[in-house]
């Protein structure tokens, strides 16, 4: 394993509350000591995480306590969307406010979008009394997490080559980072687990799908996001499948998954059968109100997903498959992907499958950055 990679691995296992002592991090891992300890130094060293003697003897040496570098203070937490995004505010004694909503729009570029973020936050801290001293941000795009970039997003026009995290960094004078949506809520998915006591553990391997106005995905093994090698493992938006036809994508190419799959797909072809929706939320309180069909359209699209993804899990054999984003708040579309996986998959591998929808709602991704480790401008750091 790479020493970045080895680093990416201490920094999501103490930020997701797995591993506490550089001990903890061996076991968890399976690497040597003398790697993980070499690891843990560089990271203290940058400031990335704190170490402090603050366990208990147990007659021998004393451990040191691993924790996320500014650990102790107020954090604001946002998820980016094409128009919206979702905030809260975040710290060890109340764990995450209830998220709020603001408007935003990604196309107009990361200095404007910051701008709008800085005030909803303000609004929110002075909606809870608290001033948050780091920022947390995942955005709908692949990302090159250890650089922080965003990386030729098909969806964010004026973001490509980024470092957002530098950018809020230079701004505000706060710690920050910046991770994908899906990889964030995929780390969320399995906090939210461990935290309700719900069997996270066994959710290994783990496959998790943001399905919302666009398709998102994630893999987490042995509770560590993989990225691949750069940055975009789990992009299944862009995978082409035979009912897309030629429809033409975002990203330049023709036939994605996204283009027939997604909110905005379904909606544009219930508009152009003559069902029209003014938005995606729209869209789903239809469905909800059990409109046939939209209910049948969203089903469709969960099929679609379904399919795409069976070749995924019958090469990967995960434990679990979570189906996150704002369509797996409709029943039909995690039924449909489970009608896919079931006719395309082995029994073999589907007896043991957990397919279901997010337990965290729309806060997954919320959840997941409190794993993050935002860091300091380097004139700041201690």
């Amino acid at each position: 394993m790479a020493a970045q990679s080895v680093e990416d691995a201490i920094i999501a296992l103490i930020g997701s509350g797995q591993a506490r002592t550089r001990a903890d991090i061996v076991k968890r891992t399976g690497l040597a000591a003398s790697t993980i300890s070499a690891a843990v130094s560089r990271l203290v060293d940058s400031g990335a995480i704190n170490e402090t003697e603050e366990s208990v003897s147990t007659g021998g040496r004393r451990a040191r306590m691993l924790a996320p570098a500014d650990a102790g203070g107020v954090g604001a937490l946002i998820e980016l969307g094409a128009h919206h995004a979702l905030l809260a505010l975040t710290d060890p004694d109340t764990g995450i406010t209830e998220p709020t909503s603001a408007p935003i729009n990604i196309a107009d570029g990361p200095r404007r979008v910051l701008t709008a973020l800085r005030d909803a936050i303000t609004r929110l801290e002075e909606a809870h009394g608290r001033t948050a001293t780091r920022i947390a941000v995942a955005v709908p795009g692949p990302v090159d997490a250890p650089r922080s970039r965003v990386i030729r997003p098909a969806r964010m026009p004026g973001w490509d080559g980024v470092d957002f995290a530098a950018l809020i960094r230079q701004e505000t004078g706060m710690a920050a980072s910046i991770e994908n949506d899906a990889r964030a809520g995929a780390m969320g998915e399995l906090v939210y687990r461990r935290r309700e006591g719900a069997g996270a553990d066994g959710a290994n391997p783990l496959i998790y799908v943001k399905a919302g106005s666009a398709i998102g995905g994630a893999l987490l093994i042995d509770g560590s996001p993989v990225e691949g090698a750069d940055g975009l493992a789990g992009d299944i938006s862009h995978i082409p499948v035979p009912a897309a036809a030629s429809r033409p994508c975002k990203c330049g190419n023709v036939g994605c998954l996204e283009t027939i799959a997604s909110a905005d797909a379904i909606r544009a072809d219930l508009a152009a059968s003559g069902v029209s929706f003014d938005s995606n939320a729209s869209l789903l309180n239809a469905a909800r109100d059990g409109i046939p069909e939209v209910a049948t359209a969203i089903r469709s699209a969960g099929i679609l997903l379904g399919e795409s993804l069976a070749h995924i899990v019958s090469f990967l054999n995960p434990r679990a498959v979570i189906i996150g984003g704002a369509l797996s708040a409709v029943d039909a579309h995690v039924a449909g992907v489970r009608q896919a996986l079931h006719q395309s998959c082995l029994p073999s591998i589907m007896d043991s499958l957990v397919i279901e929808s997010s337990r965290t709602g729309r806060a997954a991704a919320l959840w997941g950055l409190t794993t993050s480790t935002p860091t300091l401008p380097k004139e700041n750091r201690p």
